[in-house]
């Protein structure tokens, strides 16, 4: 069975004016397994230059090893990167590690 990589990439623009927005799509499982495709995933976001949006309403289960890769990516993208939405599943573990802050995800 093959393994989903955990991420979906679509670029959007709100409008001609505005630039080009990347548009993460976060899978509901986001484990070690899939960490290297998603790691290049938010690297070839950096890269465009072009703000970041990772929608992770789905996530259900997340390991360490992917949210500290998140607390790297977040740091390094400063203002062009946020959250469409988040999960329970993906606030709890960041709450559990005291990472929300990190993460920039919102304190519950």
């Amino acid at each position: 069975m093959p393994h989903d990589t955990g991420t979906s990439v679509t670029a959007t623009a709100s409008s001609t004016e505005a630039p080009h927005t990347t548009l993460i799509y976060c899978s509901s499982e986001l484990d070690i397994s899939g960490a290297q495709d998603l790691y290049d995933t938010l690297q070839g976001a950096l890269r465009a230059q072009c703000p970041v949006v990772l929608e992770a309403t789905h996530v259900e289960r997340i390991d360490t090893a992917v949210l500290q890769m998140l607390c790297a990516f977040v740091r390094e993208a400063q203002a062009s990167g946020m959250w469409r939405q988040s999960s329970p599943a993906l606030e709890n573990a960041a709450r559990l590690l005291n990472v929300q802050a990190c993460l920039a995800l919102p304190m519950a």
